[in-house]
């Protein structure tokens, strides 16, 4: 069997990772000096991911320095793990810590572009959580979008149907501006969630997706529209979405023809590289050394 290393070296995209929560636990501790007890641990549900964010990490970033550290670590981490191709999400939210000012907002975005231009290509993603204030994403994610400095957009928070109409002109706009569409969906919900997210955005991308594997029709139709599912099974297993990882749906999905990545989501909460999950994938049986391979080609 390929070892580690193997996986570590082959070309790779993470397409599912929040830049703010995506370094190592070593890392973040060193920079932070704020030990979180008992971490990183397997979790109940989001509600204990999002008490540890509210008690640890958040408080820790302050400032627009703080924001870019957190980045700088995610990308080094990144990079260490043989990622060649990082389609990272930076929270609008973070606007708040550069003064609501959007220039220097993109220029500390443009800035990690230029800067690892020849180590990583780092295409940046604006994230958004369904729970913001929506008048201040109205107010940026327009000018932010329009700025040519994000490829992609990504829609998170709870993963319902209630209130998606209030994102509808982020996905319209992102279509006329030529930007890649994602939105959080399927990995506690349902794979009727996911074909309603799918068809309302039009997405061209499902964060998680996994809930689509309880349904052939919906796989059939993910698969014929080419809708990529940036699955993370640590972190799926680590928040309880799946029992175990050796019951993680990745096998039915691949095998289904629907396209798939394998992301990172949370580094520092799920301790798992892309290269370190594909190869517990394949120790576990899961999948095949050829379906890792296939994992690792996919959008490269």
């Amino acid at each position: 069997m390929k070892d580690l290393q193997y996986y570590i070296t082959r070309p790779k995209v993470d397409a599912h990772n929040h830049l703010n929560l995506g370094m190592r636990y070593s890392s973040y501790l060193e920079w932070s000096g704020m030990p979180i007890p008992n971490f990183p641990r397997k979790m109940n549900g989001l509600d204990d991911m999002h008490d540890v964010i509210a008690r640890y990490t958040r408080p820790r970033c302050q400032t627009a320095d703080d924001v870019t550290s957190l980045i700088d670590m995610s990308l080094n981490d990144a990079i260490a793990d043989g990622v060649t191709v990082l389609e990272g999400s930076i929270d609008i939210g973070f606007m708040v810590h550069f003064h609501k000012d959007v220039e220097k907002f993109l220029q500390m975005v443009s800035g990690f572009v230029s800067r690892y231009r020849d180590r990583i290509d780092f295409r940046p993603e604006l994230g958004f959580g369904k729970t913001f204030d929506k008048t201040k994403i109205s107010k940026w994610a327009p000018a932010l979008m329009e700025s040519g400095s994000f490829k992609s957009i990504d829609l998170y928070g709870p993963e319902v149907e209630e209130g998606i109409e209030d994102f509808k002109y982020l996905f319209t706009l992102a279509e006329k501006l030529g930007i890649k569409k994602k939105a959080h969906v399927g990995e506690f919900s349902d794979a009727a969630s996911v074909r309603r997210f799918v068809e309302f955005f039009d997405l061209q991308e499902v964060q998680h997706g996994i809930g689509a594997a309880a349904d052939d029709s919906v796989l059939a139709f993910l698969a014929e529209r080419k809708v990529r599912c940036n699955v993370c099974p640590q972190s799926n297993y680590l928040l309880g979405a799946v029992p175990s990882l050796k019951e993680h749906p990745v096998k039915r999905m691949l095998d289904a023809g629907v396209p798939i990545t394998i992301g990172t989501d949370d580094l520092l909460f799920f301790d798992a590289t892309v290269s370190e999950q594909v190869f517990d994938l394949v120790s576990e049986g899961i999948i095949t050394e050829a379906d890792a391979d296939r994992l690792l080609a996919e959008g490269v």
